[in-house]
């Protein structure tokens, strides 16, 4: 791993117009695609009632949120399969390919048939269109992240980063906030019925801006060069595999507390709280409407400051900030007092969006040019695969189990292994400088 190893144009040759334009093209992109991933989880209630209708509440989540899970399993796939194709042929064509991808599952799971229309094939149709959607997010996120990497100033890489971050959040706080504008604004038989479609549908329009705007974006400058100098690698995976393999090893472990902390407190949240206290739906998604708030302020300030103290000090330092505030959190979330759920919320969301804020441009300067793309799309995916796919299921069963607070464990668990992975990790640059 290199402290520094992005290889971009000097400042002078890239305008500050067409660094807009790339932050907007992978921003925007990475908003619908996160927006169509995460949408799911905020009607996740009302899917659970169309397609699981088990006669047990409980149950018919556990099965909704497996098939969340399902979708996660399948983005170290997209990864293999489109982070060399980005490598190899450019991060523009292959990031206008997956948006394309994502939109149609998405809204192919908005017009999908109920249970009671067509059976068992419903929630096999509905798992395989999620699988799809996991494809899709796999080659995602190493790709505009990448491009935003290689656009911009080394000075400045964590705040331009950060926009990605930022996106993620606003996608998932769009999603937040549609899903309760709607719950809000239509009866609950409706909203089984047939309003659970909506944001699901939003996909369409949105989809067709975002590939609008990334196929008219250029490439990146590093990509351009090491084009023009013939040093694109033909298999991208094997070079990552062979030479950056534990590089990807320490960036699962790096980014493991933001799978897990998203999947905790944004997708899982607003259906436990339901679940497992009095809250109504309505509360429980402006609970978690406020935390994505929170978190997206947080976002951009602490992008800037990982260019001044450094990634792994920030990394290390919101990471144990988070082990100390999981379980009160989750105390207060619990507490089912409305004041006490958006505190614990205000609270701990911009302490995830300090951690994420280190994580995403770290990852973006352990691989060189020629396997970026692969290699950050590899330990992303694969993170996500482990610590957000499967963390709502194994947290609503932990609580179906020992208490609203039990998940609290897990998840400091989860945190933990990043600290020791940052810690790998500023060994590793500390050796490479020496070098």
């Amino acid at each position: 791993m290199s402290s520094e190893v992005i290889t971009t144009a000097p400042d002078s040759t890239v305008s500050t117009a067409v660094r807009r334009r790339a932050i907007s093209a992978a921003s925007f992109g990475t908003f619908v695609e996160y927006y169509d991933f995460v949408i799911y989880g905020y009607v996740a209630t009302y899917i659970a009632q169309a397609f699981f209708p088990t006669g047990n509440s409980f149950v018919s989540l556990l099965l909704t949120f497996g098939a969340f899970a399902a979708s996660f399993m399948a983005r170290p796939l997209g990864a293999v399969i489109f982070a060399p194709l980005g490598d190899r042929y450019g991060r523009r064509t292959v990031l206008s390919v997956v948006i394309t991808l994502m939109t149609l599952a998405t809204a192919g799971i908005g017009v999908l048939p109920t249970y009671y229309q067509i059976g068992l094939a419903a929630p096999v149709l509905l798992t395989v269109l999620r699988l799809v959607q996991g494809v899709s997010a796999g080659g995602e996120y190493g790709g505009a992240t990448s491009l935003i990497a290689e656009f911009a100033p080394p000075a400045r890489r964590g705040f331009f980063v950060g926009f990605i971050s930022l996106t993620v959040g606003g996608a998932m706080l769009f999603g937040s906030g549609t899903a309760m504008l709607l719950t809000r604004t239509l009866s609950p038989e409706s909203m089984s019925s047939w309003g659970w479609r909506l944001p699901l549908l939003l996909s369409l329009p949105l989809g067709l801006i975002g590939l609008y705007i990334r196929y008219r974006l250029e490439e990146t400058p590093a990509f351009t060069a090491l084009s023009r100098e013939g040093r694109v690698q033909k298999s991208p995976l094997l070079t990552t595999l062979r030479r950056d393999y534990r590089s990807v090893l320490i960036g699962i472990g790096i980014a493991a507390t933001n799978s897990c902390m998203m999947a905790l407190y944004f997708i899982y949240m607003p259906s436990a709280l339901k679940q497992f206290t009095d809250f109504s739906v309505a509360d429980a998604q402006l609970i978690t409407f406020v935390g994505l708030v929170a978190y997206c302020a947080a976002v951009l300030p602490f992008a800037r400051l990982s260019d001044r103290v450094g990634r792994i000090p920030q990394l290390l330092v919101s990471s144990a900030t988070l082990i100390v505030l999981i379980y009160p959190s989750l105390v207060m979330l619990s507490s089912g007092v409305l004041p006490l759920a958006v505190a614990a919320m205000v609270v701990v969301t911009p302490v995830v969006a300090a951690n994420i804020a280190a994580v995403t441009p770290l990852l973006s300067e352990m691989f060189e040019t020629d396997t970026r793309y692969t290699g950050l799309s590899l330990g992303w995916q694969m993170s996500t695969t482990l610590f957000a796919g499967p963390t709502p299921i194994i947290l609503a069963a932990l609580a179906g189990l020992g208490g609203s607070t039990v998940p609290a464990f897990y998840a400091m668990a989860v945190v933990a292994l990043t600290v020791i992975a940052g810690i790998f990790a500023a060994r590793t640059v500390a050796r490479s400088r020496a070098h």
